[in-house]
């Protein structure tokens, strides 16, 4: 299961939520659900939202495209 850390201030120029983050990725928000429920990369909840870091959505999508 994933990593999930509470957050008490979320800073919108660090973070994207799933929707934004898939997006960039290029790829459907349930397939990025689907990569974060496998634990691959750590998220974030703010209130009632899942953030994920724009650092590591970057640095996913460039593993991707290196491959």
């Amino acid at each position: 299961m994933a990593e999930i850390r509470r957050l008490t201030r979320a800073d919108e120029r660090k973070f994207l939520t799933i929707e934004e983050a898939a997006q960039v990725l290029g790829v459907k928000t349930t397939a990025l659900r689907n990569y974060l429920y496998e634990g691959k990369m750590t998220t974030y909840k703010f209130k009632t939202l899942t953030l994920l870091k724009v650092d590591e959505v970057e640095a996913w999508k460039y593993r991707q495209k290196s491959r």
